[in-house]
C-alpha cells in the first residue's frame, strides 16, 4: 500500500484515495441495482392487486431492459466525453425519484412510465462507472477489479431480494420501491463527496501509460467503434447473456412461488427470495474468480472464462427443467435447487465481469467506456425479450418453458465468445 503523502499511483501498489474513490462508486451501483431487482420480488402481488397476467405485466420488464438498453448506448460516450462521475450522479437522483413514484402509484400507465425512467436513469451508472475503472486502475489489474464492479452490482440483488420479501410479506409492495430509494439517495450524497473522474482531479499523476484524454472522443470515434467487427462479436455475446441474466432475474421469483399445478415449485415468498438470492451471491464470487483468472491464468486474455460461465450456466438450466422438480422430493432438496440457480445465475452473471473489460482490451482508456456503453446497449435491446416474450413462452407452454429456451440461449452466448479470441 502507498503512503498517503505520495502523489503518484503506481502499476504494483495502491494508494487509500485510490480504493477510496474505486469502491465508493461501486457501492452506489450496488445501491442503483436495488432500485431495478425490486420489481421481480414484487411482481405476483402487482399482478395480483391489479389483475395483471404474466404477458401483461412482462411489458414492464420489457420497458425497462430496452429504456436501459438505449440509455446505454450514449451514456458511455457521455461519460467519455464530458464526467462520468456526473452521470452516475444523475442517474442515481433519477431512479430514486422514479422509484419512490412507483411505489405512489396504482395503475398500469404510471408504472410504464415511471419504469422508463428508471430504466434511462440506472443506465447512466455501468458504463461510466466502467470509465472511472479505466482510469483510476492499471490495466494489468482490471479484471480483477471489474469482478468487483459485478460482484458489487450482485450484491445489490443480495440485500434486495430478502428485504423485498420481508417488506412485501410484512408491509406492502409498495416498501419494496420506497426503502430502495432511501438507500441510494443516502450513498448518493457520499459518491458526490468522495469520487472524481481522473487521479489528475485529485492532484495524481500515474505511472502507467494512458491515452487518456489527449483528444475529445466524437461522434466519429462512436462511428467507429459500432462498426468494429470484434465489438459486434462480443455484443452478439452479451445479448445471449443479458437475456439469461434477465430472465432468471425478471421471472425465478414467479417460477418458484407458483402452484406447482400451475408449472411451479409452490415455494413461499419469503424462502423463495432467499433460494433465488443465490444466485447473486454466486454471481458475485464467480466475477471476482473469473476475472482474477483472465488477469493471471489467462494472461490478460477474457474469452476463456467467460465460454466456461456460459457453459457451466447453460448445463444448471437444463439440470433444473429436468430434475428441479424431482430435487424437491429428496431430503435438502431446496439446498440442491439453490445449488442449481447460484451455479446457473452465478456463472451467467460472472461471466459478464471479463466480458466488460474486453471494451477497454480492445479500444484502449480513451474508449474504453464508449464500448462497453455500445456493447451494453446492444445487449439490452436482446434482454428486452426476457420480458414480456417470456411471459408470452410461459403463458403458452408453462412455466418452466422459459428455462429451457435460456439454457439454449447461454450455448448461443458460448459459441458467439468463441470467435473473439481475446
Amino acid at each position: 500500500m502507498l503512503s498517503k503523502k505520495s502523489r503518484t499511483l503506481k502499476d504494483n501498489e495502491f494508494h487509500p484515495v485510490q480504493l477510496r474513490v474505486f469502491f465508493v462508486m461501486i457501492t452506489l451501483y450496488t445501491f442503483y441495482f436495488t432500485c431495478n431487482n425490486n420489481l421481480g420480488v414484487a411482481a405476483s402481488e402487482i399482478q395480483q392487486s391489479f389483475s395483471l397476467n404474466n404477458a401483461q405485466f412482462g411489458v414492464l420488464f420489457t420497458i425497462f431492459t430496452l429504456g436501459f438498453g438505449l440509455g446505454q448506448f450514449v451514456s458511455g460516450y457521455l461519460g467519455d466525453r464530458y464526467s462520468p462521475k456526473m452521470l452516475m450522479f444523475i442517474g442515481a437522483i433519477g431512479a430514486s425519484c422514479a422509484n419512490i413514484g412507483f411505489g405512489l402509484s396504482s395503475n398500469m400507465t404510471a408504472f410504464s412510465i415511471l419504469w422508463a425512467i428508471n430504466a434511462v436513469s440506472l443506465a447512466m451508472g455501468w458504463s461510466p462507472g466502467c470509465s472511472i475503472l479505466f482510469r483510476w486502475i492499471p490495466k494489468k489489474r482490471w479484471g480483477l477489479f471489474m469482478g468487483f464492479f459485478d460482484a458489487f452490482a450482485f450484491l445489490g440483488g443480495i440485500i434486495i431480494y430478502p428485504v423485498a420479501g420481508f417488506a412485501i410479506s410484512y408491509l406492502s409492495w409498495r416498501a419494496a420501491f420506497l426503502l430502495p430509494a432511501a438507500l441510494l439517495i443516502l450513498w448518493t450524497v457520499v459518491f458526490f463527496l468522495y469520487v472524481k473522474d481522473t487521479p489528475q482531479q485529485y492532484g495524481f499523476t500515474v505511472e502507467w501509460e494512458e491515452d487518456l484524454l489527449k483528444e475529445p472522443v466524437t461522434w466519429k470515434d462512436y462511428a467507429a467503434v459500432l462498426k468494429n467487427s470484434l465489438i459486434i462479436l462480443v455484443s452478439l455475446s452479451a445479448v445471449c447473456s443479458q437475456f439469461v441474466r434477465w430472465g432468471l432475474v425478471n421471472w425465478i421469483i414467479k417460477i418458484l412461488t407458483a402452484d406447482a399445478d400451475n408449472g411451479g415449485f409452490g415455494i413461499a415468498l419469503v424462502l423463495a427470495t432467499i433460494i433465488a438470492s443465490s444466485m447473486h451471491w454466486g454471481g458475485a464470487l464467480f466475477s471476482i474468480g473469473l476475472g482474477y483468472l483472465s488477469d493471471t491464468v489467462f494472461k490478460g486474455s477474457r474469452w476463456q472464462t467467460i465460454l466456461m460461465g456460459f457453459v457451466i450456466s447453460g448445463g444448471s438450466l437444463l439440470a433444473i427443467y429436468f430434475w428441479g422438480h424431482a430435487l424437491l422430493d429428496l431430503p435438502g432438496g431446496t439446498v440442491l435447487l439453490a445449488l442449481l440457480l447460484f451455479l446457473a445465475g452465478g456463472f451467467i452473471q460472472g461471466g459478464q465481469a471479463p466480458l466488460f473489460n474486453l471494451p477497454g482490451d480492445i479500444l484502449g482508456t480513451r474508449l474504453g467506456g464508449t464500448g462497453v456503453g455500445i456493447i451494453n446497449g446492444w445487449s439490452y435491446m436482446g434482454a428486452s425479450f426476457a420480458g414480456a416474450a417470456l411471459g408470452f413462452v410461459m403463458d403458452s407452454w408453462g412455466l418452466m418453458s422459459c428455462i429451457l429456451l435460456m439454457a439454449v440461449i447461454s450455448f448461443g452466448g458460448a459459441f458467439f465468445i468463441a470467435f473473439v479470441k481475446r
